[in-house]
């Protein structure tokens, strides 16, 4: 028994010290070298600390997403694909690492993204190969992200409103009218169905797709009824215009909030430590809240479509009961194990006592390189060669930044443009609270 608490004791310390190296020490230099443009930076500091099997989705999604900054869409997809096999693995867990989540902590288990994480895998892969100019290929993920969404849907997550969005433009992009007017829908309807937390409210541009697709395909009641309520948004001409060519523009703003952990410590009557950790998350302030796209005169505003912050919080709210039943389950674990190695050797139950209080610790491993938010503006352009500016605003409407992008626009075209906006200022929490209590990983 004392062989077997002493060998137990080993790991958990090993546990322990690789454990608090995996994230928290290197992740701040590779969203910093996002923030000043160094995507290739980024991507080398990320190389250099690949950290072991239980990481690897980890790795793979801030990979891709890296790639996807620095416009390498066809490295990027395959580093999505990689993730998603490796996701679907995942999704049995192995014995082993049940049992060290339960009776060591939840970093002993491998990273297999959260529930908005696989959304999101296809919601990115879609929009690279829609910037690819492949919108078949990005058909299969729209396929794919209908199914995900269906599954988490019935395990009670609300469906991503983007993501629905996302997949009606593919099939708006390939003419598939029938297809992406359901999407439109689902999209109205979880963008209704959002808890107020989410911040996000029906997009203008959302409204004008449904009035054009349902006037296209020839559904009169339904157009009717969306025409009383908006009737001031109906353009009869909106569609015939987009017909020719458009562009569709994204921008991701700032990086997905800081996962924390914090721990609750107390002592037993008999002398005893016992500790709780419980992850939570600060979101970060969004530099970047407005997008005004201009071209010869005309201009149009891009909207908010997702909060990621708001997501990834109600995501967390909802695992937050198991989470807690899990921790305490270990804690009693522990005492039983402190106890056990006490009746044999007092300075052996003190080090069991000590090594298990250590181990306690959240699971604070999240995809950083997200954005905070999502926005989009659709803007009708007749077939040709095009430069448009897009102005850049903070929260107060002062200029952060104009960036020009010129393109040819094919007739009856889509063309796809994606802005991933990262400056230092959006590094930070949006409270000093996380820096002083909280421990990143």
């Amino acid at each position: 028994m004392k062989w077997i608490l002493r060998h137990a004791i080993a790991g958990i310390l090993v546990l322990v010290s690789a454990g608090c190296a995996t994230y928290s020490d290197w992740a701040g230099q590779m969203e910093h070298e996002v923030a000043v443009g160094n995507t290739a930076g980024a991507l080398d500091i990320l190389e250099k600390h690949l950290d072991g099997k239980r990481d690897q989705v980890l790795y793979l999604l801030n990979r891709a997403m890296l790639l996807r900054m620095a416009g390498r869409f066809e490295a990027s997809n395959r580093d999505f694909e990689a993730a998603k096999i490796m996701i679907d693995k995942l999704s049995a867990i192995s014995v082993s690492e049940q049992g060290g989540a339960f009776s060591i902590n939840e970093m002993t288990r491998s990273y297999k993204g959260e529930p908005f994480d696989r959304i999101l895998i296809h919601v990115y892969a879609a929009l690279n190969y829609l910037e690819l100019d492949r919108p078949q290929d990005a058909r299969v993920e729209a396929l794919q992200l209908d199914g995900l969404l269906n599954e988490l849907a019935a395990r009670d997550f609300p469906e991503m409103a983007v993501a629905r969005y996302v997949a009606a433009l593919v099939y708006e992009t390939l003419h598939e009218w029938d297809d992406a007017l359901i999407d439109y829908r689902k999209a109205y309807q979880a963008y209704g169905q959002y808890p107020g937390g989410f911040h996000v409210s029906v997009p203008a541009q959302l409204k004008y797709d449904l009035l054009r697709l349902t006037r296209r395909v020839g559904l009169r009641d339904e157009y009717e009824r969306y025409r009383e309520q908006w009737g001031k948004l109906d353009d009869p001409e909106l569609d015939e215009r987009m017909a020719r060519g458009e562009l569709i523009f994204l921008l991701h703003s700032g990086l997905a909030p800081l996962k924390f952990s914090e721990n609750v410590t107390a002592v037993t009557r008999d002398g005893e430590l016992v500790t709780l950790s419980m992850p939570y998350y600060i979101p970060r302030a969004v530099t970047v809240t407005s997008a005004l796209v201009r071209e010869n005169g005309r201009s149009v505003e891009a909207e908010m479509f997702e909060d990621i912050n708001a997501v990834a919080q109600y995501t967390l709210d909802k695992q937050k009961p198991a989470l807690l039943a899990r921790a305490i389950a270990r804690a009693v674990l522990k005492h039983q194990a402190t106890e056990a190695a006490g009746d044999r050797d007092d300075a052996l139950g003190l080090i069991v006592n000590m090594a298990g209080v250590l181990s306690e610790r959240a699971d604070t491993r999240s995809w950083s390189t997200l954005p905070g938010r999502i926005y989009l503006a659709r803007l009708p352009l007749a077939p040709g060669n095009h430069k448009i500016s897009v102005d850049l605003r903070d929260p107060t409407g002062a200029l952060v930044a104009r960036k020009d992008f010129s393109f040819t626009l094919k007739a009856g075209g889509k063309r796809f443009i994606t802005l991933h906006w990262v400056d230092e200022r959006d590094l930070m929490p949006t409270s000093a609270h996380a820096v002083t209590v909280g421990e990143r990983h």
